[in-house]
């Protein structure tokens, strides 16, 4: 280490001695707050989290990152609906757009009448969801958006619509982000509410949502409202650990020929559809991990339900894998596999259904018109039928065949454990089942199906 004390000796101590002054710009500013922080003293617990790094983000070249407060550039962030802010935090993103950095929206309300448009390397970054919240002040706003661009990211914001509502079936409606043709794009740490739509992800790549949550969103008849992430044509994207509470559509909604996804570990309560829906018609929805997720009964009154449905599989759906998920008190099932009698080939193909729990609802697991499923090692509780194998219609797709139940805990199932229903089912395999308590163990119309135990 250099000692100034002992080099050029012969020189005067003062003329070596450097000013604080000179220090701190010698050493510059981020080396100086950090000196003039440990010299304050001060004691306690910070007003907020630290405001993330931007450097921690590998979308972003060291030589080129900004920081940029949306409030340099005008916005004011008072909640005042005679202002927007939308144009100043445009400003700021159009500033950092070149070469890309961070634009902060300190606490505050902030006022949209016009969308926000994301730039390449851009993060909108607030100081939490509960501090820094974007209002929309327009009907069918997209608040936040991302036109085929690149390493973006949203985070630490609120996010509250208008909650307009459509009585058409127009995809013109509300969301909070917007991501169309994007890849390496992130949400994190957001909060949802008030609002039409939470996250819409549209033919989109290397997408993340995560530790967000989504509360009261809005619906009426138009099929495009009250989703709280909604994926079509998107492909290698992850949504974990996100919360969903008082919704009235699927708090995840799959579509389109999305594949190659991670969702696992959210969490939802007291809504009025499904969880979890995969839902394809003209291309397979493909390698889905559906893992960990949680349908919660905390807090229910009794007769009351967590949601309509729990985790849905319907029509082109092949190669995916629910696996691990507690299901309790939906309304009508937990798990259900189900494909269109008319189709001979775009239904549920292939699908594994493994280490599930399930309480407290009409039917457990259900397959119908279903294909060359696995159900495994799941355990169900408390329901009228445990597993149900069915088909509707009479038209080629109308089969359930070469499907495998096995292994499986099955115990207070009033009706059944496993009900095999129809001709239509054929060529199935049941065996190496347990439990108790259940008013039939199986109950088998099926054809040629092949059975040990019950």
């Amino acid at each position: 280490m250099y000692d100034m004390s002992t080099s050029e000796s012969s020189s005067s101590s003062k003329d070596k001695a450097m000013s604080r002054r000179e220090l701190l710009a010698t050493m510059g500013t981020a080396t100086a707050g950090i000196i003039l922080a440990a010299g304050t003293g001060w004691s306690g617990t910070a007003a907020a989290e630290p405001m993330p790094n931007p450097m921690q983000n590998p979308g972003f070249r060291p030589e080129s990152v900004a920081w940029i407060n949306v409030k340099n550039y005008g916005a004011q962030g008072l909640g005042r609906f005679d202002q927007n802010d939308a144009p100043a935090i445009q400003s700021a993103v159009e500033a950092a757009g070149p070469m890309g950095g961070t634009v902060y929206l300190p606490p505050g309300r902030y006022i949209l009448r016009s969308s926000i448009m994301l730039r390449p390397n851009v993060r909108l970054v607030g100081d939490g969801p509960g501090a820094s919240i974007l209002k929309a002040a327009e009907s069918n706003l997209s608040m936040v958006m991302g036109l085929g661009t690149k390493k973006n990211a949203v985070e630490g914001l609120g996010f509250e619509g208008m909650g307009a509502l459509s009585l058409t079936n127009s995809k013109m409606t509300e969301r909070g982000v917007y991501f169309e043709k994007c890849e390496h794009v992130s949400v994190r740490n957001c909060h949802f509410t008030a609002i039409v739509n939470g996250v819409w992800l549209n033919d989109s790549r290397h997408v993340s949502v995560s530790q967000s949550s989504f509360s009261q969103l809005f619906a009426y008849e138009n099929f495009y409202e009250g989703y709280g992430i909604f994926a079509e044509s998107a492909a290698n994207f992850r949504l974990t650990d996100n919360r969903f509470h008082l919704l009235k559509r699927p708090c995840i909604y799959i579509s389109a020929g999305s594949s190659y996804s991670i969702v696992s570990d959210n969490v939802a309560q007291q809504c009025e559809d499904a969880f979890i829906v995969v839902s394809s018609k003209l291309k397979p929805s493909s390698y889905h991990r559906i893992e960990g997720n949680i349908l919660s009964a905390e807090g229910l009154e009794n007769g009351a339900f967590a949601s309509k449905q729990g985790i849905v599989l319907r029509d082109y759906c092949t190669d995916n894998v629910i696996v691990h998920n507690v299901i309790s008190r939906a309304k009508e099932f937990g798990i259900s596999l189900t494909g269109d009698g008319a189709a001979a080939d775009e239904r549920p193909f292939g699908n594994i259904v493994s280490g599930n729990k399930i309480d407290q609802t009409e039917r457990g697991i259900v397959l119908l018109n279903s294909d060359v499923t696995t159900v495994a090692g799941n355990d169900v509780r408390r329901v009228q039928t445990g597993i149900a194998l069915g088909t509707s219609g009479n038209a080629d797709g109308s089969f359930s065949r070469h499907n495998l139940v096995t292994g499986n805990m099955l115990s207070r199932c009033s009706t059944a454990a496993i009900q095999i229903a129809g001709s239509r089912c054929e060529n199935n395999v049941v065996y190496g089942n347990a439990g108790t308590g259940n008013g039939e163990g199986l109950t088998d119309q099926g054809k040629d199906t092949s059975k040990t135990g019950f």
